[in-house]
């Protein structure tokens, strides 16, 4: 039998600290409206042993990925088979995903999160003991696609675009004693947690989520997880100025709220029982850029915000040093297999349209995609976003500055790349085992 160990932990920092997600914030945070959590689940099934972590973080880079999988080796988890996924919220600390000109650090508080999430790996294999695991999937509409398109075929901006995908799957896996009690419920929707902003730490719509499912199956823990939602926003909109709406904490709670409804609802079906058979590994694929900015670029850049300048002379910097920026970037792909269920974790901000089409072209498979995961560099965008323009294929690679500038976007080959090596990872996985 499946053995499985459960840890968790407030991580809610404890003073005002600088945030991450928007980058109009000027000043330090002033409160909190619900807690951030870090969850781990550990499975062993006597020859193998695989993590998950889940962080309610906007992304986390080596300064916590490095540490969380050493400390996970030390445990019997191999790299490979240790997957951090973070919700995404931007109402979260700074936590160097996006160490640029606009950001600024608490390392008093990174150093104490880097020690708690270790330490809660070690209490996830203390806890280990004799486990079921099922697996259901529901449907939840609480996600709008966020890329309208103008009548010329040019990206209008984040609006509201209701004719445009989203991913409506609710994966749900349970975690059982021998006797049938939940110990813990695995949850992902495909959303950006951006329903408001301000100046207040909070989880969005994943906390009350988790709330409702804490109320509705007393004792277990409920742990969210991240899918391919970069192009995708809660639908809290304005529908006289087709706009999104200036949502407040009671419209995050509504919105969560329908999404633990959901996971409930999947639960009242009937799960199907996952076997004990368990596997992992990791592999990169190397995205295709569009290179080094053009002189114009260049130009253009430095008579823009504080930001654009910035990147502006990093690349510049990095150009006179090596002679141009980097013409592949890397994203690792990784993928558990729990039973017959396949998670495949992806490091990038990924478009819905990437995690639709993996599920599509491996239909024959139990699939669970999920963005967000390890090293989180940069946007993964459709590839009718190329075609648009707009933040996601090239504004948002401004912001990072680290470990240097990286290319204005990638090439529009880049979505095949991704999803070519994510159907190659699983099925070579498949085989093997």
């Amino acid at each position: 039998m499946m053995k499985v160990g459960i840890a968790n932990a407030t991580i809610t920092p404890d003073r005002p600290i600088w945030m991450t997600g928007f980058a109009a914030r000027t000043e330090p945070s002033e409160g909190a409206y619900n807690d951030l959590e870090a969850s781990v689940v550990v499975f062993d099934n006597g020859d193998v042993r695989a993590g998950v972590m889940a962080l309610d973080l906007v992304g986390v880079d080596e300064f916590l990925l490095a540490p969380i999988r050493e400390a996970a080796g030390t445990l019997g988890i191999a790299p490979e088979r240790m997957l951090v996924n973070t919700s995404h919220t931007h109402c979260a600390p700074a936590c160097r995903v996006v160490r640029g000109s606009i950001r600024k650090f608490d390392d008093e508080w990174l150093t104490e999160l880097k020690e708690k999430l270790s330490a809660l790996l070690q209490e996830a294999v203390a806890d280990l003991q004799d486990s079921k695991l099922d697996y259901a999937v529901g449907s939840c509409t609480l996600g709008i696609n966020r890329r309208r398109a103008n009548p010329d075929g040019t990206c209008a901006g984040m609006l509201p675009a209701p004719s445009k995908p989203t991913d409506m799957d609710v994966p749900v896996m349970r975690v059982l004693t021998p006797d049938g009690e939940v110990r813990a419920v695995l949850f992902s929707y495909a959303c950006h947690p951006t329903t408001m902003g301000g100046q207040l730490i909070g989880t969005d719509y994943p906390g009350p989520a988790r709330g409702l499912l804490r109320e509705a199956i007393p004792g277990c823990l409920p742990i969210f997880l991240q899918g391919c939602g970069g192009d995708v926003k809660p639908r809290s909109v304005d529908p006289v100025s087709k706009t999104f709406g200036a949502a407040t904490v009671e419209t995050v709670y509504e919105i969560g709220r329908e999404l633990g409804r959901a996971v409930a609802a999947a639960l009242c079906g009937e799960p199907e029982e996952l076997g004990d058979e368990l596997a992992g590994s990791s592999a990169i694929a190397d995205l295709p850029t569009r290179g080094t900015p053009t002189e114009q670029q260049l130009s253009e850049l430095e008579a823009g915000h504080d930001w654009e300048q910035a990147y502006a002379q990093a690349a510049r910097k990095a150009i006179a040093e090596k002679g141009g920026l980097a013409d592949t970037l890397p994203v690792e792909v990784q993928v558990l297999k729990i039973g017959d269920l396949y998670i495949i974790g992806m490091g990038g901000e990924i478009s819905c349209e990437i995690g639709l089409e993996l599920k599509q072209k491996l239909s024959d498979l139990k699939l669970w995609t999920l963005g967000y995961s390890n090293l989180l560099r940069s946007y993964v965008a459709s590839l009718g976003a190329h075609s648009e323009g707009g933040y996601e294929v090239e504004t948002a690679f401004l912001y990072s500055l680290t470990p240097e500038p990286r290319p204005l976007g990638y090439k529009p080959e880049s979505v095949a790349v991704l999803i070519n090596k994510g159907i190659e990872h699983i099925r070579s996985l498949q085989a093997a085992v």
